[in-house]
């Protein structure tokens, strides 16, 4: 959900030029009442606002419903490993951990999957951001490099291997443009990923791109293959689920409380319990707690939203999509775009400052996009069916956070955009280490977190500046 460097690049110009009169008057998200209003908030608005409605209104949760919960802590425990964070991140360490026989206690202070691994957009996305980081790893990367080229279809591994529906399907990851020049942007990013990485990368044009969309929109495209969907609450339930047919012991409505050593060991207490063990992970991303201040000013706060659509008739999914592949329109996407299982569409955005909480007002900005793209559909019922938002954690650098604070205390998180594919492989890659007892093997750095100076940083830029301007861009013809 991370749209942060394809904004920069043809929106900033925009933004202060525009952002005093952010999607109009008649909208009423003026970008001098979205600075200033969020004292303001009601009670229910300040829930959507700092990504925390309950999980039951993520669209996520739909096929399911939300699901039963894992008991309370109410005794104290003995474990080679403490995860605190039952995502995507700590489910996937724990499953890994259990897998190689080590013994593990997942704390979470709700249940699995109420945080971004339960809210966030549904895209799988087999490329990274900015590779040029990984000269800076010790090895230059090639450790890294080398795990991602061997497992960047993870996501789809793991629901295979373990049995997981979580509607995790390879259909392909489809950057659409209708511009020559970004087209030509896209392809140069692409070679690295096709000759490096031997990813199945397809250039195309005119009638091709066409073929995928069912959109005479988009002009071109790069589509890759190895990418797709999933959702995410169901993968992270069903890893924490095989880590407990596996031994795990997973714990819910169970916050750690404090963090203290016990003799050479750890220990973490809980309101009923506690769990003594060698090592610590903290999986907490966007939600950290609080007995380990270093990981809660050491990223950049945004709130996102997502929404799902009521199943579409069949003559809608005729048209939109037929290749069922992920979208992102390039360059400024604020529509990213997947058909679910369930003949849905769910896509994501940021919310608006001064109405984070109003569902329709977000729909209709989509739904115009979706006629824009899709004529054929302005005579067709689509209806909002879920609105919910969650919160993201942006870091400097477009990488996860693997951290350690001193001898058996770790951090695992803050993995935005990539967190369906990036979660689960850094959580297998740590369990490993820890597995071998050789973390001087972890194919990154272990990091020590640094407070960032101005955490609302992001949130001004992205939020209330930058989408603002670009939403008016878009419907105005400019981006």
């Amino acid at each position: 959900m991370n749209r942060r460097d394809c904004l920069k690049s043809s929106v900033v110009l925009l933004a202060g030029a525009v952002a005093s009169g952010c999607d109009g008057q008649g909208a009423g998200n003026g970008g001098s009442a979205d600075v200033s209003s969020a004292s303001g908030l009601s009670d229910r608005e300040a829930m959507y606002d700092h990504g925390a409605p309950p999980i039951g209104t993520s669209g996520w949760t739909m096929p399911t419903g939300v699901l039963p919960g894992y008991p309370v802590l109410a005794q104290e425990l003995d474990a080679d490993v403490v995860v605190v964070g039952a995502g995507l991140a700590g489910s996937s360490l724990a499953l890994h951990l259990a897998e190689a026989g080590i013994s593990v206690a997942v704390l979470e202070a709700r249940q699995p999957g109420w945080g971004a691994s339960g809210r966030n957009a549904g895209h799988v996305l087999p490329t990274l951001k900015d590779v040029a980081l990984f000269e800076r790893f010790p090895d230059g990367g090639k450790a890294f490099l080398h795990l991602f080229r061997e497992h960047h279809t993870i996501t789809f591994d793991l629901a295979r291997k373990h049995g997981i529906a979580c509607d995790a399907v390879q259909s392909g990851y489809l950057h659409a443009t209708s511009r020559a020049s970004v087209f030509d942007k896209l392809k140069v990013k692409s070679v690295y990923w096709k000759e490096q990485q031997g990813q199945q990368v397809e250039w195309l044009e005119g009638a091709d791109v066409e073929a995928l969309t069912g959109s005479s929109y988009f002009s071109r495209g790069v589509l890759y293959r190895s990418g797709g969907r999933v959702n995410p609450y169901l993968l992270t339930n069903g890893m924490i689920s095989a880590a407990v047919a596996r031994g795990a012991g997973v714990f819910g409505g169970t916050e750690a409380l404090s963090l203290a050593r016990s003799g050479a060991r750890w220990r973490v207490v809980t309101a009923q319990g506690a769990v003594v063990a060698d090592r610590v992970v903290f999986c907490t991303n966007a939600y950290p707690t609080a007995i380990v201040p270093q990981f809660t000013n050491n990223f950049y706060p945004l709130t996102a939203y997502a929404l799902s659509t009521k199943p579409l008739p069949r003559t809608a999914l005729d048209i939109i999509m037929p290749s069922r592949a992920t979208l992102s329109e390039e360059p400024v996407d604020l529509n990213p775009f997947v058909i679910d299982e369930h003949g849905r569409i769910i896509t994501s955005s940021i919310p608006s400052v001064s109405r984070p909480d109003d569902a329709e007002w977000h729909f209709a900005k989509h739904l115009r996009w979706i006629h824009r793209t899709w004529p054929q559909t302005r005579d067709i019922k689509i209806e909002l069916e879920h609105y919910w938002t969650g919160r993201v954690a942006l870091r400097d650098i477009e990488f996860p956070g693997v951290f350690e604070l001193e001898r058996g205390v770790f951090g695992l998180m803050h993995f935005n955009a990539w967190g369906n594919l990036m979660a689960p492989l850094l959580g297998m890659a740590l369990a490993g280490a820890m597995a071998r007892d050789r973390m001087d093997q972890l194919p990154f750095p272990l990091e020590t977190p640094v407070p960032v100076a101005n955490p609302g940083k992001q949130e001004l830029i992205i939020r209330k500046l930058m989408i603002p301007a670009a939403r008016l861009g878009q419907r105005l013809g400019m981006i």
